[in-house]
Order: C-alpha cells, then structure tokens, then sequence
C-alpha cells in the first residue's frame, strides 16, 4: 500500500511524562477495542474494574478527568507491566490520523498534541509530504478514484497557495471562502471537472487577484470589528471540557477592539508569525479537504480552517500585545483549539451552523479573514 503524509509523520514520537499537557489527563472518552479488552479480562488481574461495558462498547472509568492507568510519574502503568503491544489502538495510534482510499492511504499527526503541533509550525512556509510503502492490504470501502484525483489536486493547489509570497495571509483566507464557495454550487455528476476546473484557477495569479478584488468591493473595515464579535459570540456557546478555553474567548471579546487593530503591527513584528497560521491552515486542509472525495461538503471545510487560523491569530496578537508571544505559546493555542474545537463534537456543529447561523455567513468569515 502507497502511504502518503507530511515528510515529518514518521519523526513523531510521544514525549509521555515529559509532556506539559498529557493527553491522558484530558478527560477524554478513551475507547478499548475488542481484542484488548479480552485480554484484560484473561489477566484476571482488577483492570476491567476501570473499563465500562456497556452495549458491547468498552470505555476507561475517568477518576477526576484522568486514565486510572497513569502513574504518579505520569506513565502508563499497563505499558511499564505488560508492554506498550497491550494498550488500546486509540492510546497506540494517537494523535496519528488515517485516512483509506484502496491501496492509497493518507496520515498525518493531529495539533491537540503539543509535540505534534511543534512538528507543523517549526516546518511553517516548507511543509513537505512524501510517500512510503508498507505491506497492508488494501481496503474495501467504496470511492470514485476519479474525483479523489482530481480533490487531491485541488488541495495539492490550495495548499501550495498557502505556503506561497505572493500573497498576505488575509489574502489566502479570503480566498480559501471563495474556493469553498464555488466548490457549493458544482454539480454533483460532474464534480471531478468541477475540482480541476477550480484548481485550474486557483493556480492562475491573474484570476485570484481579480477574485480579491471581487470578493472585497463591498466590505468595509468597520465591519470587521462587529463581524468578530459575533463570531466570538458564537463560539462562546459552544461546549468545552476545560474553563480555560472559555476564558480565552471571554479575554479576545473584551479587548477586541485593540487586537484587531494591532494586526499590521504583529504581523509586521512577530518574525514568522504569519507562516506558522499557514502552517495551521496547510493541516486542516490536508487532513479534511480529502473527505470531499467522499461526500463531505467542501464549504464547511474552508470555513472551519478559516476560523481556526483567524482564531489563533486573535490569541497570538494578544501574546504579543502582552509581550509573551513565542512558538511555544504559538504551540500552546494551536493545540489548545485543536482539543477543545477540533476534537470535540463542536466540530459538527460548526460545519452545521455554517448554513443556518447568520454569526458564521460568509460575509462575517471575510470580514474576519480580514483582521
């Protein structure tokens, strides 16, 4: 099978108990596969007293948001006793990502791990992917391989955009909504052609000028301020696991006002500020922008992306304004989005509110592109 990822996927390596944030104290569902969960019952040893079963679906009992298993050093205890083979498939395979097409599969490393976040932003303008052989058979599932390829070229496209000079990250944002707007209205029997077509143009510098232009006749920039207010809005509605999320959200909406007219000033201060948000939008779009090759509306997708550099943006201006930005804390609130947004069910309710919640329209998505 032909394994396709960022040329860092395989340096990615689990920091465990030196990590400042370990994804075991999360309070996470930690789900237990079948074959696992058996052999912990052949133990007959007191594990499955911390495991749910429930309806034939076997979850770890969280004490106070934390696996059971971690020690007071912050190590599996399963892993130290019976070796890391005998941990669940989640707790083997996380923050890793997969993706099956037949013979053609995709990973990569999500950003609500810290190490895993570095690894993106520390390769931020020069994110590379290669391919690899492994002797996994082939799935099963049901795909168009004609509209894969051509999905695949248009993000091949869109992320090449993103890591390009020629263009202000503002720029690529509003570009990104324009592109899943049009990709809304292709036509479903033709969608292949629809991608190519779009691919086409988005690689032509002439025609995403002349987008711009288009796209931003009719904005003005007192907008942008009440645009990201109720985005903001918006988000502190959702749901979150932890209160510090919350109040992030609570800091960006009472200082606003200064963080969206401090922009130019960071962009122009923080040296590599920009490509590290690029870098954040190549790793949505590389990680969602496949599963429009299996009916995953494109809209949503660019939206989502959107929200999330915009959103890291607003936090990173307010580090700066406090004199504390650096990659670490440019680390801290990639990740920190990431669990909280990303890996949460308000994923789903982004992508649906999209259509039905005029806080998330597309003029309010450009107008905050802007900031």
């Amino acid at each position: 099978m032909r394994v396709y990822g960022p040329d860092f996927f395989r340096d990615f390596r689990c920091t465990g108990s030196e990590c400042s944030d370990n994804c075991c104290r999360m309070g996470w569902d930690i789900e237990i596969d079948d074959d696992t969960y058996n052999y912990y019952k052949s133990l007959d040893c007191g594990l499955c007293e911390h495991i749910s079963d429930e309806n034939g679906e076997h979850y770890i009992i969280q004490r106070s948001g934390q696996c059971p298993f971690l020690n007071e050093n912050g190590l599996c205890s399963i892993v130290l006793r019976y070796g890391e083979q005998h941990i669940s498939e989640i707790c083997t395979h996380h923050p890793r990502f997969y993706q099956w097409f037949g013979n053609y599969k995709e990973a990569g490393t999500g950003l609500c791990c810290e190490r895993s976040a570095m690894l993106w932003l520390t390769h931020a303008g020069d994110i590379r992917f290669c391919d690899w052989e492994t002797d996994e058979q082939p799935d099963d599932l049901d795909f168009d391989p004609t509209l894969l390829n051509a999905v695949l070229e248009a993000r091949k496209t869109l992320i090449s955009l993103m890591q390009s000079d020629r263009f202000t990250l503002s720029d690529k944002l509003a570009l990104l909504l324009i592109f899943g707007l049009n990709a809304q209205d292709l036509d479903d029997t033709a969608q292949a052609d629809g991608f190519l077509q779009l691919s086409a143009a988005f690689s032509d510098t002439r025609q995403l000028l002349e987008l711009l232009s288009w796209a931003r006749s009719d904005l003005h920039p007192h907008d942008r301020l009440d645009a990201c207010k109720q985005i903001l809005e918006y988000m502190s509605e959702l749901e979150y696991m932890k209160p510090g999320f919350p109040g992030v959200i609570k800091q960006l909406s009472a200082r606003l006002d200064e963080l969206v007219s401090s922009g130019a000033e960071f962009s122009g201060s923080a040296a590599q500020a920009d490509d590290r948000l690029c870098a954040v939008a190549v790793y949505y779009l590389f990680r969602y922008f496949i599963g429009c090759a299996r009916s995953q509306q494109c809209l949503p997708v660019m939206v989502f992306t959107i929200l999330s550099v915009w959103f890291t943006r607003l936090w990173s201006i307010m580090q700066f304004n406090d004199g504390v930005y650096s990659l670490e804390e440019n680390i801290i609130s990639v990740k920190e989005f990431s669990k909280e947004i990303e890996y949460s069910d308000n994923t789903d309710r982004i992508y649906e509110d999209i259509y039905t919640d005029s806080r998330l329209s597309a003029r309010n998505i450009l107008n905050a592109a802007e900031v």
